[in-house]
């Protein structure tokens, strides 16, 4: 399997990103996260208030476990999908994977201005968004680092160039 993998913290632009990639490569689009709401029928963050973490972290695995094994897919995937050591096996084993890193301040300013952000994406932690995400961001760069094959700056830069970027790196 020749997976594109689009690994990150939330915000980074995997969705967008993976969106313009599939359509240039012409291969087909997966989002781990659209695939887990249709299959539960509510939002990530109702899921998480009224059934928990662990239950979606479990749900998250099986979801990717279903994309990992389509082939040649581009698959963007939740900002959390690291932290299961099954899961991080499954994107190396499966893929290419590229970490789309954002800093913190671009990862604050793209979860601000999205409007659909507060209504998707369930909080992490009772902090602040910006003590929430540089926690976030520390804890999760490890896991970031351990299943990455390439790492991809995105600040200050269109989905375009991040796209072009990606490409010159497969081809």
């Amino acid at each position: 399997m020749n997976n594109i993998n689009l690994i990150g913290y939330r915000g980074c632009g995997k969705t967008a990103v993976g969106l313009k990639l599939a359509e240039v490569l012409q291969r087909p689009f997966v989002d781990s996260d659209a695939v887990i709401v249709e299959r539960i029928k509510v939002s990530i963050a109702e899921f998480v208030k009224n059934s928990g973490w662990e239950l979606f972290r479990q749900l998250e695995t099986e979801v990717l476990r279903d994309c990992c094994q389509q082939d040649k897919v581009v698959i963007a995937t939740g900002g959390g999908v690291v932290l299961a050591r099954e899961n991080r096996s499954l994107l190396q084993k499966t893929g290419t994977s590229f970490w789309l890193q954002a800093n913190l301040e671009t990862t604050l300013e793209r979860l601000v201005e999205d409007p659909q952000s507060s209504l998707s994406r369930p909080p992490l932690s009772s902090l602040d968004l910006s003590d929430e995400i540089f926690l976030g961001l520390n804890d999760r760069e490890p896991f970031y680092r351990e299943v990455a094959d390439f790492l991809v700056p995105v600040d200050r830069k269109s989905v375009e160039e991040i796209v072009q970027q990606i490409i010159a790196i497969t081809t």
